[in-house]
């Protein structure tokens, strides 16, 4: 399976866990540093591993060989903290079902935009590809390891919910590691 897909955002809890990263459902795939408003800086995505049950029916691990997604603050609020995030560049996700060895890489480069919302959820805007983690529990979105791709607007809750407002298609990627 190679499908592009934009890993900047979910990623950890939010990853969709939402924006350089969150819980329940995951939205960020990684951290970098803010550096200010102007120039873009380096992000980088560390390996994950979910236990069977929480994502996929099996074991999943997420890593990710090929790294170079750039993140910019573009807007903040007054308090210095990130209003809008634009995110850039190329990063392959590989997953792999621990029980069978089975693996799929997934081309998660693109672009993609995150804003920060006052009441701590966040929208993303996607227009070509993005990789999201949901995990068991989240009641607006079955749980799974998907990549989406062809654009995609999603919302993160406050305590990490995902609700895809917008998506052109969604691979399965635990149902093709199964």
């Amino acid at each position: 399976m190679r499908n592009r897909i934009l890993g900047v955002a979910l990623s950890a809890g939010m990853l969709v866990a939402a924006g350089p990263a969150i819980a329940s459902a995951d939205t960020t795939r990684g951290t970098g540093s803010t550096g200010g408003t102007g120039g873009w800086t380096p992000v980088t995505y560390t390996a994950r591993d979910y236990a069977a049950g929480n994502v996929c029916s099996f074991e999943l691990k997420e890593d990710f060989p090929t790294q170079g997604v750039e993140e910019r603050i573009v807007a903040a609020y007054p308090d210095g903290s990130p209003l809008r995030t634009d995110f850039r560049g190329p990063l392959i996700a590989r997953f792999t079902n621990v029980a069978t060895g089975a693996q799929a890489e997934g081309d998660l480069s693109g672009a993609g935009t995150l804003y920060n919302l006052p009441d701590k959820s966040s929208l993303w805007t996607i227009p070509d590809n993005f990789g999201l983690t949901v995990h068991a529990g989240d009641p607006y979105h079955a749980q799974g390891e998907w990549v989406l791709s062809g654009g995609s607007v999603l919302s993160v809750s406050p305590t990490g919910q995902v609700a895809v407002l917008y998506q052109a298609k969604a691979t399965d990627v635990c149902a093709e590691l199964s």
